[in-house]
């Protein structure tokens, strides 16, 4: 856990710094026009207006930024300077809604008055004197007594759900009290902003009191594709945990699909499931996971052999690799970690060794992977032009590389017919634009955070300089005409283009290699991997059919995460409880539990199920489960057998009381065949009505719990039947 929440966190700290540079201009604007509703405000109007700000497409991490910039009360204006009509505002109060606790007109003021009053009581009002806490009078008045005068913030979260007559009538009340109660609602709207929600639901009646702004937040497509490609493809950030293809295929569906992205907490908590992740981090090697630790440790041992057995695998892949004969049209190279010796060693010490060599190799080929697939995108971008302008000027079969579909290609190492033909429009640039781009990719590798990718691009660096002296100077750069003709290259300028975009060709290609050929790559990428999405869109009702009809698969899948939960919290504890584990043999129906009984034979009838039939062959395979309990309670009172078959002798009370079948011999697989027989057991009445009571109290049980998961419905017509609600049943 310790590896996984050190992955995660450095993820999701880049994850919130580039939503909050997203975000940082809704934030700005919806403070702004927080803190100025009641200032600029439009003179000559016959009565003032309730400020209203409808937030388009918000998530919670917009809404808390906004809430915390409220609470503080920074509200920098537009143009960066502060004078005497910008000056700081004071903190404001906020009260948050939700269409739950606002199902009517007195509940909603009510949450509104004591959310800000109760907040900080300055004084202490008698319950006899005061007003009722959903009188706007009572804000009134605290508000008056207050000696900042702050500003009063409503946030209605889910707007869409609240109830329209409710709030049509808090708005009205809200506006009889304006500006000296400075309210602002704050409407956290998921509906688009055209068309409009407020003006196709509201009455204008109630539009003429509110004066509206609306604001929408970035959300969408755009703004994955900008947290996803700054955070697997940027150059400057390095992740402990690279999502795979399939991940990232999956991740794009579902926003295409929906208004928002699914959590990639769940891919990481799906990875670090993976034993050999406990190696993902290289200070978690180095400080926790010793050589010492591999040897003495008994629960480790799997974890070695885990590791000599890919090892071993990477060495023999490595020596055919080397032997086979290669040839320049091979669409994929191989790049496995050179170990030498220390492979074959097998020492706990020399296996942390190779495992830190292998990190930091497939961290050198990922950045290296970031670097060029920037280039790739910088030379497609002033190449092909803008995607948004040119989103059909691509390779045949192919999508351009800055598309969000095209970082799973990038990964699966697909993309080398869009290089091509980003190299073969290179070629044919004109002079002003091959200098734009020489500029553009110098700027580019100039800039790096990272020293070590800047060291590592030296050479790169150096080649982008050395063809930007040899472009001529800019005054001899030709003008297009009006008629926007190609300007025709010189020989010059077309052997510079000629060069640069073999070197890129080259270079790129190099570098977008397949991660999951490196040595260990399934440590520190996830390949393959599919999203866990059954965690996202899950199946309880075949889960619960299936928990129904199996249970005992289902407990014993409880108990085992459990036991590992319990051994990884205590590794010393050895007692572990194995209650769910069930017969080794598919149960029968008698030992299932009674819920599962019921629904077994609730699944035998038909559409409409006589409750009493139900009862009696509930009874009956209940009446069977007494019978085999007692048997088995029979024969483990019964003396063990000796080796002559006969019974051992017992001593005391016990001897006494089986006197007379301790004396009789009992061939044992006689007694195996009596077991199979029904015997009847004699009960007296006072036994059998209470065992009645018994099995309608725990058929009614089944019954009420069937009927509580929706799979009883009862009918009018006849008061003894049921309905059924689901047929499709698996065997």
């Amino acid at each position: 856990m310790r590896a996984y929440r050190a992955a995660w966190g450095r993820c999701l700290n880049r994850v919130q710094s580039i939503l909050r540079r997203l975000q940082a201009p809704v934030v700005e604007e919806v403070t702004t026009k927080v803190t100025r509703a009641y200032v600029d405000v439009l003179p000559g109007l016959p009565y003032p207006e309730l400020p209203v700000i409808a937030l388009h497409g918000a998530n919670s991490s917009l809404v808390g930024d906004i809430a915390s910039r409220l609470e503080h009360g920074e509200a920098a204006p537009q143009n960066g300077t502060r004078d005497s009509t910008h000056s700081a505002a004071p903190a404001s109060l906020q009260v948050h809604l939700d269409p739950a606790e606002c199902g009517s007109v007195m509940n909603m003021m009510k949450g509104i008055v004591t959310g800000f009053v109760d907040r900080a009581p300055s004084v202490k009002r008698k319950p006899t004197a005061s007003l009722a806490n959903f009188d706007i009078n009572l804000l009134r008045v605290w508000h008056a007594a207050q000696e900042e005068r702050p500003g009063l913030v409503v946030f209605l979260h889910d707007f869409e759900k609240f109830d329209v007559h409710v709030v049509q009538d808090v708005f009205y009340i809200c506006s009889m009290h304006v500006p000296q109660l400075p309210l602002v609602f704050i409407l956290l709207m998921a509906s688009p902003p055209v068309p409009s929600f407020l003006h196709s639901a509201y009455a204008r009646s109630t539009l003429a009191l509110l004066r509206i702004h609306p604001v929408v937040a970035s959300s969408g497509v755009a703004m994955v594709k900008e947290v996803l490609t700054k955070t697997l493809f940027d150059p400057d950030f390095d992740p402990y945990i690279v999502l795979g293809p399939s991940m990232l295929e999956y991740i794009t569906d579902f926003v295409m699909r929906h208004s928002a992205s699914p959590d990639v907490l769940l891919a990481y908590m799906k990875h670090f499931t993976h034993p050999l992740s406990l190696l993902a981090l290289d200070h978690h090697i180095t400080h926790v996971l010793t050589s010492e630790t591999l040897t003495a440790s008994p629960e480790l041992r799997p974890l070695v052999e885990a590791l000599q057995v890919r090892l071993l695998t990477a060495t023999s892949g490595e020596a055919q690799a080397r032997s086979r004969p290669t040839t320049p049209t091979s669409p994929r190279r191989l790049n496995f970690v050179s170990r030498g010796a220390k492979t074959t060693t097998g020492s706990a010490h020399d296996l942390l060794e190779c495992v830190s060599d292998a990190r930091l190799e497939f961290h050198r080929h990922a950045r290296r992977m970031r670097v060029a697939y920037r280039i790739a995108t910088i030379a497609e971008r002033v190449a092909l032009g803008d995607s948004q302008g040119n989103s059909g000027r691509s390779a045949e079969g192919g999508g351009r590389l800055d598309n969000l579909e095209a970082l799973s290609a990038v990964l699966r190492g697909r993309a080398s017919s869009q290089v091509r033909y980003v190299c073969m429009a290179v070629k044919k640039l004109p002079i002003p634009k091959l200098r734009t781009l020489l500029q553009q990719l110098h700027a580019f590798l100039w800039e790096l955070d990272s020293s070590e990718v800047k060291r590592d691009e030296e050479e790169a660096r150096v080649f982008i300089v050395a063809k930007l002296n040899q472009l001529p100077p800019e005054s001899e750069d030709p003008e297009a005409g009006d008629d926007q003709l190609p300007v025709p290259q010189t020989p010059v300028v077309k052997q510079l283009a000629t060069d640069l975009s073999d070197w890129l060709q080259t270079y790129i290609e190099e570098r977008l290699v397949r991660l999951d050929e490196q040595t260990l790559w399934d440590i520190w990428y996830t390949g393959n991997t599919p999203f866990p999405s059954e965690l996202i869109n899950p199946a309880p009702r075949p889960t619960v059919v299936a928990a129904l009809l199996h249970p005992y698969d289902f407990a014993h899948a409880h108990a085992e995460l459990v036991r590992a939960t319990t051994d990884a919290s205590a590794p010393g504890n050895e007692s572990t409880v194995h209650m769910g584990e069930g017969p080794p043999h598919e149960p029968e129906l008698w030992e299932l539990p009674d819920t599962s009984i019921a629904f077994r034979r609730y699944v035998e009838a038909g559409r409409m199920v006589n409750v009493y039939d139900w009862f009696e062959s509930f009874a009956v395979v209940l009446e069977t489960q007494r019978k085999k309990i007692r048997k088995r309670a029979k024969r483990a009172e019964q003396p063990p057998l000796r080796a002559n078959g006969k019974h051992t002798a017992q001593k005391g009370r016990a001897r006494s009381r089986s006197n007379s079948r301790a004396g009789m011999e009992v061939d044992q697989d006689q007694d195996m065949n009596d077991d199979d027989e029904e015997e009847d057991d004699d009960m007296d009445e006072e036994e059998e009505e209470r065992w009645k009571v018994e099995v309608q109290a725990r058929f009614i049980r089944a019954l009420h719990e069937l009927d509580y998961m929706g799979f009883v419905k009862h009918t009018g017509r006849k008061p003894d039947h049921v309905i059924r609600t689901i047929y499709d049943v698996p065997d």
